[in-house]
């Protein structure tokens, strides 16, 4: 079993560099959503910007024509007042066109509030025009680099299985059985390289024998604490 440590080594790294890039590909594409996501955001501010400055016109139009309204109001009153008989009915009119005029000029304010209103959502409209177009542009990259890397990524996944699949023929039944076995009970680091007495897999002390075993050589240990296989590296 020791000669097949070299290959074990090799397997062992490819497992590692597939987990890595198994965790890479579920990853990027949450990470393509949430610019997506930032993406539609940014339109939808833009888009929202454009809707408060429809309605705010809208209100300014209605309060336009509620000032025309009162006006042609004040314009019958005005006529009705040449032609009176009562004085009650006078100062009942004049009350009538003082209340509407009075009315009437708190629409412009509220008019000269609105159009204010528009003035600002027309400015904040331009410059975030200018902050979305970089901002889209920019996550639109973003966007393709990404995907081009989940592309390499599952390329170079598919090779390292491949390459994988070689190296497995390399390696003596018994010991790839064991590998295998102990890849799925710990993961992929299934070998514990170690300079002192203690493995580096679990970082329990082993026992003076196996360690002395181990550093002689002479055959392919495991730690007796989890199981990994052991391999002695001189500093």
């Amino acid at each position: 079993m020791e000669q097949d440590i070299d290959k074990l080594l090799k397997l062992q790294e490819i497992d590692l560099e597939i987990d890595r890039l198994e965790k890479l590909i579920k990853k990027i594409p949450e990470e393509i959503e949430n610019l997506k996501q930032k993406k539609e955001e940014l339109l939808f501010k833009f888009e929202k910007i454009n809707n408060d400055i429809k309605h705010a016109e809208a209100r300014k139009k209605e309060k336009e024509l509620d000032i025309q309204t009162y006006q042609d109001r004040i314009l019958k009153i005005e006529d009705a007042l040449n032609r009176v008989k009562t004085n009650e009915e006078y100062k009942s009119l004049l009350r009538e066109k003082a209340q509407l005029e009075e009315s009437i000029m708190e629409i412009e304010d509220e008019i000269l509030n609105i159009m204010e209103e528009i003035e600002h959502l027309k400015e904040e409209k331009k410059k975030l025009e200018k902050d979305i177009e970089q901002e889209k542009q920019r996550i639109e990259n973003e966007i393709k680099k990404k995907e081009k890397l989940l592309e390499e990524t599952k390329n170079k996944l598919k090779q390292l299985k491949e390459e994988r699949e070689k190296i497995k023929k390399e390696i003596s039944p018994q010991s790839l059985s064991k590998y295998e076995l102990i890849k799925k009970k710990r993961g992929s680091k299934v070998i514990a390289i170690i300079n002192d007495d203690t493995c580096s897999g679990c970082y329990m002390v082993i026992p003076p024998k196996v360690y002395s075993n181990l550093v002689k050589g002479e055959q392919l240990l495991t730690c007796p604490h989890c199981g990994r296989f052991l391999y002695y590296r001189s500093v």
